[in-house]
């Protein structure tokens, strides 16, 4: 049975959890994704908030409070940009991946003229053993140790700090004065290898990341999961091969706009997809919108199929003049928004529409809008209308 694009979108959005969303609370929808790319921390944790239980979603103070705690963990995996871990996935993840990240850092740091961050490195480890540390105040330590010039370039203190995070000495600490803090690894971070055990091995860590990533995703293909994990296709290949052998994945024919690729999914929500009677279009006043930061997993996830959620009357509009973030109706990519500097009103939001949006698009964004506004507004549950 092949799948076309109308249903792997209506299968990622329940996988993601942006429908039917049951999660209890950020650090599970943290742990659902597996990693979660971070740069825009507030519209990616506005993100998470849609994930969870409506009765028990958070507001913007709240969903930051996981981050002071150490319940989720901010760091450079995957790719050499921010992202969101649980503790017990940080290890193996920053292992896996680590070695490929510091090798795509390596031509920005040529044409810097970085040296070996070694000695700053060092002197990282010996500021946050007696505690967490702000960027400001780490870099002053490191130009009082000699490691830094009074006039380095910050990207100076970024490639030692990165390179730190790569090598397990740091990671994201609780905040201090609304800052970003560095703290000690294996203060915030378990022992061992989380689903691995105490040892790390290469090929059983990349069997558990299709294990973990895709059910999280529903369907897609091997350069989807490439892009992602920054890992090489023949890697991911070798380690998908036992889960088929298994039958803990399977392979299936895409369809339509997904025509000519094979879309690896779980047989359970390939069962399920089988299983379930053609969804019908929604009635025009219950669409659903949905206000996702650029980076948002259901996005990002996907370079090869991303033409799941694609909307053929929506082309896309010249970067250059875009909002970066995505509004998507009823699954599909149609405008784009700006990130709010306060709580907007229902009709407040700054969106580019990508196609001329009806009466139906702006009710289903206004709704959108009034529970994001509920988010900044309060530390407590927010429930979308």
């Amino acid at each position: 049975m092949s799948v076309d694009a109308a249903t792997v979108r209506a299968a990622r959005l329940r996988a993601t959890r942006l429908r039917e969303p049951d999660l209890p609370d950020v650090p599970r929808a943290v742990e659902h994704l597996l990693a979660v790319q971070g740069q825009e921390l507030r519209p990616t944790l506005w993100g998470l908030a849609c994930r969870i239980d409506p009765a028990a979603r958070p507001g913007a103070a709240a969903a930051l409070a996981a981050l002071d705690d150490g319940s989720i963990l901010r760091t450079h995996v995957l790719r050499p940009t921010w992202h969101l871990v649980r503790p017990a996935d940080a290890r193996w993840l920053i292992r896996l991946t680590g070695p490929r990240v510091a090798r795509q850092m390596a031509s920005t740091e040529k044409q810097w003229g970085l040296g070996d961050p070694g000695p700053g490195i060092a002197a990282v480890a010996a500021e946050v053993a007696d505690g967490p540390r702000t960027r400001p105040r780490l870099a002053a330590a490191l130009v009082a140790r000699g490691v830094l010039d009074a006039d380095a370039p910050g990207i100076a203190l970024t490639h030692v700090l990165m390179h730190a995070e790569l090598q397990q000495v740091v990671v994201s600490g609780p905040t201090a004065d609304g800052a970003h803090a560095y703290a000690a690894f294996d203060d915030r971070v378990p022992a061992g290898y989380g689903p691995l055990g105490e040892t790390f091995d290469r090929e059983p860590a990349v069997r558990e990341l299709w294990r973990r990533w895709l059910p999280g995703r529903a369907y897609a293909t091997v350069k989807d999961l490439a892009q992602w994990s920054g890992l090489t296709l023949t890697e991911l290949r070798a380690g998908l091969a036992p889960l088929l052998d298994a039958g803990e994945a399977t392979e299936v024919p895409g369809s339509g706009a997904l025509d000519g690729l094979t879309l690896v999914t779980t047989p359970a929500v390939h069962d399920d997809v089988a299983s379930a009677p053609p969804s019908a279009p929604p009635p025009r006043g219950q669409r659903a919108a949905d206000l996702l930061c650029a980076y948002d997993e259901l996005v990002c996830s996907f370079g090869e199929s991303r033409h799941a959620i694609a909307d053929p009357r929506a082309p896309e509009p010249d970067r250059r003049q875009a909002f970066v973030h995505r509004v998507l109706v009823d699954g599909m990519l149609t405008a784009r928004w700006r990130w709010p500097g306060a709580p907007p009103d229902d009709d407040a939001l700054e969106v580019q529409w990508q196609r001329d949006p009806d009466a139906a698009d702006r009710t289903a964004v206004a709704r959108a809008t009034a529970a994001l506004g509920a988010h900044l507004r309060t530390s407590g549950p927010v429930v979308a209308p």
